[in-house]
């Protein structure tokens, strides 16, 4: 992997709330390329190959801005490794993700499973997730190791939820808020109350920033959710209802189809057609249930910066704010 190549390429794409962090992340980007090289080639050549295929790195940015949004004295080399640790956990779910939906692309490029089958790519995930544990090893903070380790179960359980749920949706309308808790939420609210922590911080802000990260983590799902909607296909990297045929029911089909105008009937257990997913993703447009989801999506942004009120004022702070904002006003 070309570091340099990679450095330039995420700097000249950088959004603004990663502006107080920039010089960090390019620390956790070394530090993830030098714990993913390994003698077995195939490993390393699956770990840089996702790594590199795009990603604003969310979750190390939200342990080094949760840091820095708290102040105190804390070891940067321990942060770094955590923050690290937080993307391997997260790309590693990505590739076990597209083995589940059988996903030839994700954002624009080729998955893994594309190029090298599921089995490896799978295997990929694991070392992957082994390689993010190996990073926390050296924490003293036992807490931490709990809260990343709960977050992985949840994200596995989340998926093993929405994979009994699919192509009904009625387990759907009662497990959707369970299910994106899990699969994203989770993740992002414990890398935030894990800055925290790091940081030393008090017991309200930890329980400030795990608030905003699970209201983040809502927001940002909801909208990933709307973008299977009313995405651009060139830009998403997948078609226009595609989670309905994978039988995924999200909150903007949840929200058309109590609409007494639905002209959907969908049977248990009945896969949906791609034709007929453009239709319903039409719907879900035309009766103002896209937008309706995007408003509460919207809500939810605005009640993650509402719980940043308790810590101080500083650039920190505003990037979380600022990125709270951002990921509900995704080009579509």
């Amino acid at each position: 992997m070309n570091t340099g190549a990679l450095n330039a390429k995420s700097k000249s794409h950088c959004p603004k709330w990663t502006l107080p962090v920039a010089n960090e992340l390019v620390r956790v980007q070394e530090t993830i390329e030098s714990v993913t090289n390994s003698s077995v080639e195939i490993a390393t050549q699956i770990s840089s190959y996702v790594l590199a295929a795009g990603g604003k790195r969310i979750r190390p940015c939200l342990v080094l801005l949760s840091v820095g949004a708290c102040g105190g004295e804390v070891n940067a080399e321990r942060v770094i490794r955590m923050a690290a640790a937080a993307e391997l956990i997260h790309t590693a779910s990505l590739l076990h993700d597209d083995v589940i939906d059988s996903a030839g692309a994700r954002r624009g490029v080729c998955t893994a499973n594309a190029l090298w089958g599921n089995t490896l790519s799978v295997l990929g995930g694991d070392f992957l997730l082994s390689k993010a544990f190996y990073l926390l090893g050296d924490l003293v903070e036992s807490e931490i190791i709990s809260l990343l380790s709960n977050a992985a179960v949840a994200m596995t359980e989340s998926e093993l939820l929405q994979t009994s749920c699919e192509n009904n949706i009625d387990s759907w309308r009662s497990e959707y808020w369970h299910i994106i808790r899990g699969k994203t939420a989770s993740l992002m609210s414990a890398c935030c109350e894990s800055g925290a922590i790091l940081s030393q911080a008090s017991k309200d802000a930890q329980l400030a920033l795990r608030n905003y990260g699970d209201s983040l983590g809502l927001a940002f799902q909801i909208t990933d959710d709307l973008l299977d909607i009313i995405g651009n296909p060139a830009q998403t990297g997948k078609q226009v209802g595609s989670d309905l045929v994978n039988g995924k029911f999200t909150l903007p089909v949840l929200i058309a189809s109590t609409r007494d105008s639905f002209p959907f009937c969908f049977l248990t257990g009945e896969k949906i057609s791609p034709e007929l997913a453009q239709q319903i993703a039409k719907f879900v447009v035309e009766c103002g249930a896209a937008e309706e989801a995007k408003r509460i999506a919207e809500k939810i942004a605005q009640h993650a910066c509402q719980s940043l009120a308790v810590l101080e004022d500083s650039t920190y702070r505003q990037a979380l704010e600022l990125l709270a904002t951002s990921v509900v006003v995704r080009e579509f």
